[in-house]
Protein backbone atom coordinates (compact mmCIF):
# COMPACT_ATOMS: atom_id res chain seq x y z
CA UNK A 1 0.00 0.00 0.00
CA UNK A 2 1.70 3.51 -0.88
CA UNK A 3 1.31 6.05 2.03
CA UNK A 4 2.46 9.33 2.92
CA UNK A 5 4.03 10.15 5.65
CA UNK A 6 2.56 13.15 7.67
CA UNK A 7 5.39 12.98 10.42
CA UNK A 8 8.94 12.20 10.78
CA UNK A 9 9.17 8.07 11.60
CA UNK A 10 12.94 7.63 11.50
CA UNK A 11 15.75 8.81 7.97
CA UNK A 12 14.56 6.98 6.04
CA UNK A 13 10.74 7.74 6.35
CA UNK A 14 10.31 11.85 6.59
CA UNK A 15 7.16 13.81 6.82
CA UNK A 16 5.98 14.09 3.17
CA UNK A 17 7.44 10.84 2.10
CA UNK A 18 5.44 8.88 -0.27
CA UNK A 19 6.45 5.11 0.07
CA UNK A 20 5.26 1.66 -0.52
CA UNK A 21 4.99 -0.03 2.81
CA UNK A 22 3.14 -3.70 3.40
CA UNK A 23 -0.57 -3.29 3.79
CA UNK A 24 -0.16 -4.96 8.00
CA UNK A 25 2.08 -1.87 8.62
CA UNK A 26 -0.40 0.78 7.08
CA UNK A 27 -3.66 -0.66 8.47
CA UNK A 28 -1.92 -2.10 12.14
CA UNK A 29 0.10 1.16 13.11
CA UNK A 30 0.85 4.15 10.37
CA UNK A 31 -3.03 5.03 9.97
CA UNK A 32 -4.86 4.55 13.35
CA UNK A 33 -2.05 6.64 15.17
CA UNK A 34 -2.29 9.59 12.35
CA UNK A 35 1.29 9.04 11.11
CA UNK A 36 0.25 8.42 7.35
CA UNK A 37 -2.28 8.58 5.30
CA UNK A 38 -3.45 6.70 2.05
CA UNK A 39 -1.67 8.13 -1.16
CA UNK A 40 -4.29 9.26 -2.92
CA UNK A 41 -4.16 12.06 -5.67
CA UNK A 42 -4.72 15.45 -2.86
CA UNK A 43 -2.65 13.80 -0.67
CA UNK A 44 0.36 13.30 -2.98
CA UNK A 45 -0.06 16.75 -4.29
CA UNK A 46 0.21 17.61 -0.25
CA UNK A 47 3.14 15.91 -0.05
CA UNK A 48 4.65 17.46 -3.06
CA UNK A 49 4.79 20.86 -1.53
CA UNK A 50 6.40 20.05 1.79
CA UNK A 51 9.12 18.21 -0.20
CA UNK A 52 9.58 21.47 -2.15
CA UNK A 53 9.39 23.35 1.05
CA UNK A 54 11.98 20.87 2.98
CA UNK A 55 14.19 21.58 0.10
CA UNK A 56 13.58 25.43 0.24
CA UNK A 57 14.47 25.39 4.27
CA UNK A 58 17.38 22.80 3.44
CA UNK A 59 19.08 24.88 1.06
CA UNK A 60 18.58 28.47 3.08
CA UNK A 61 19.99 26.36 6.26
CA UNK A 62 23.19 25.59 4.19
CA UNK A 63 23.60 29.18 3.22
CA UNK A 64 23.43 30.05 6.39
CA UNK A 65 26.32 27.20 8.02
CA UNK A 66 28.39 27.96 5.20
CA UNK A 67 28.47 31.76 5.85
CA UNK A 68 28.82 31.06 9.60
CA UNK A 69 31.70 28.48 8.93
CA UNK A 70 33.45 31.73 6.89
CA UNK A 71 33.29 33.29 10.42
CA UNK A 72 34.10 31.06 12.77
CA UNK A 73 37.14 30.14 10.69
CA UNK A 74 40.48 30.66 12.53
CA UNK A 75 38.80 31.65 15.94
CA UNK A 76 40.68 30.73 19.17
CA UNK A 77 39.42 30.18 22.22
CA UNK A 78 40.70 30.14 25.61
CA UNK A 79 39.98 28.19 28.48
CA UNK A 80 40.59 28.31 32.10
CA UNK A 81 40.61 25.89 34.74
CA UNK A 82 42.67 24.21 37.53
CA UNK A 83 45.27 22.24 36.14
CA UNK A 84 47.96 19.59 38.33
CA UNK A 85 52.21 20.16 38.38
CA UNK A 86 51.96 17.90 35.77
CA UNK A 87 49.66 19.89 33.72
CA UNK A 88 46.60 17.87 33.62
CA UNK A 89 43.18 19.22 33.85
CA UNK A 90 40.90 18.90 36.88
CA UNK A 91 38.23 18.09 35.27
CA UNK A 92 38.09 18.25 31.51
CA UNK A 93 36.86 20.49 28.38
CA UNK A 94 34.70 18.50 26.52
CA UNK A 95 32.60 19.66 23.03
CA UNK A 96 30.13 21.32 25.20
CA UNK A 97 31.85 23.50 26.78
CA UNK A 98 33.35 24.77 23.06
CA UNK A 99 30.17 24.83 21.88
CA UNK A 100 28.75 27.51 24.80
CA UNK A 101 32.08 29.72 24.47
CA UNK A 102 31.77 29.41 20.45
CA UNK A 103 27.81 30.53 20.67
CA UNK A 104 28.68 33.43 23.11
CA UNK A 105 31.52 34.82 20.66
CA UNK A 106 29.24 34.11 17.63
CA UNK A 107 26.32 34.92 19.19
CA UNK A 108 24.55 32.02 17.29
CA UNK A 109 23.49 29.12 19.43
CA UNK A 110 25.74 26.07 18.18
CA UNK A 111 24.86 22.76 18.67
CA UNK A 112 27.61 20.24 20.93
CA UNK A 113 26.63 17.96 18.52
CA UNK A 114 28.37 20.04 15.93
CA UNK A 115 31.92 20.19 17.18
CA UNK A 116 34.26 17.37 16.89
CA UNK A 117 36.59 16.25 19.51
CA UNK A 118 38.33 13.52 19.00
CA UNK A 119 39.14 13.13 22.80
CA UNK A 120 37.60 15.58 25.92
CA UNK A 121 40.92 17.57 26.52
CA UNK A 122 42.96 16.90 29.35
CA UNK A 123 45.75 18.25 29.12
CA UNK A 124 46.71 22.06 29.45
CA UNK A 125 47.76 22.75 25.41
CA UNK A 126 46.28 24.58 22.29
CA UNK A 127 44.15 22.30 20.07
CA UNK A 128 42.47 22.30 16.72
CA UNK A 129 38.93 21.78 16.99
CA UNK A 130 36.27 20.77 13.95
CA UNK A 131 32.76 22.58 13.78
CA UNK A 132 30.87 19.83 11.43
CA UNK A 133 27.40 21.60 9.98
CA UNK A 134 26.93 18.64 8.04
CA UNK A 135 26.34 14.95 7.86
CA UNK A 136 28.86 14.84 5.11
CA UNK A 137 30.65 17.09 2.97
CA UNK A 138 29.14 19.10 0.56
CA UNK A 139 29.90 21.79 -1.64
CA UNK A 140 27.68 25.16 -2.67
CA UNK A 141 25.56 23.13 -5.52
CA UNK A 142 24.91 20.04 -2.69
CA UNK A 143 22.16 20.78 0.36
CA UNK A 144 23.33 19.77 3.68
CA UNK A 145 21.70 17.62 5.72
Amino acid sequence: MKVVFLEDLSSKEKKGDIKEVSDGYARNYLLPRGLALPATQGAIKVAQKVAEERERKRARQHDEYVELAKQIEGKELHFKGKSSSKGTLHGSITAADVADQLSEMMKVDIDKKKIMLKNTLHKIGSYEVDVVFCKRRCSQSNSCN
